[in-house]
């Protein structure tokens, strides 16, 4: 008669070692974890987040979106047809995120781009190419009713409240009607919160320019 093998208990040092390693790798899904606003507490940064790529990850999801970003030419069109249909996607998944997330550097980057031609021959064409960008979460934020993707868009809003990023403060004027604008399509009280308090800092932003 076979014996039933018996499952080895490990000592207690190994269970502790098992059982920070468990938490270590629960630490690092986490921090990884794609589907949320990825640029927050990033500084002026946009292309990295810490070790998130978070550029490099995203052009492979949009190449052509950011092949047109990142042309120099004011006058590449902007397709912004396959982010707006992946934001307002249901049910919602990273493919939600992923557009968030690609919308956020491409309007930091063309904003930068058209703040540092204040006057030039670019200026008015990127101010207005990151302005429909923005026109993109605000209209999403309306069409799927998912709260932690709302928090996500609030998230990006809030980011350029902040000022943190480069030429961010020059444009929160042009923010400040769209932003809240957002409670009309919000009845939660946490987050018509979230949208006066951002409102507040996107017109003081202004103001002190």
């Amino acid at each position: 008669m076979k014996r039933k093998r018996q499952l080895q208990r490990p000592s207690q040092p190994g269970r502790r070692w098992a059982w920070l390693s468990l938490l270590l790798i629960l630490g690092c899904t986490a921090s990884a974890d794609p589907a949320r606003y990825r640029l927050a507490g990033s500084g002026s940064q946009w292309e990295t987040v810490g070790e998130d790529r978070i550029l490099e990850d995203l052009r492979q999801r949009y190449p052509a979106f950011f092949e047109a970003v990142l042309e120099q030419s004011a006058d590449h069109r902007l397709d912004l047809r396959p982010l707006r249909d992946d934001l307002e996607l249901e049910p919602v998944d990273r493919h939600n995120y992923d557009a968030l997330n690609a919308i956020a550097i491409a309007y930091f980057e063309l904003n930068a781009r058209a703040e540092s031609d204040r006057g030039g021959s670019s200026y008015l064409a990127n101010s207005f190419r990151s302005a429909k960008l923005v026109a993109v979460p605000w209209r999403a934020y309306g069409e799927v009713e998912s709260g932690p993707l709302r928090d996500a868009i609030l998230d990006f809003f809030e980011d350029i409240a902040l000022g943190e990023k480069q030429s961010s403060a020059t444009t929160a004027s042009r923010l400040v009607r769209i932003v809240s604008s957002l409670e009309k399509k919000e009845s939660d009280p946490n987050r018509l919160g979230r949208i006066h308090a951002i409102t507040e800092t996107l017109q003081r932003l202004s103001g002190d320019r």
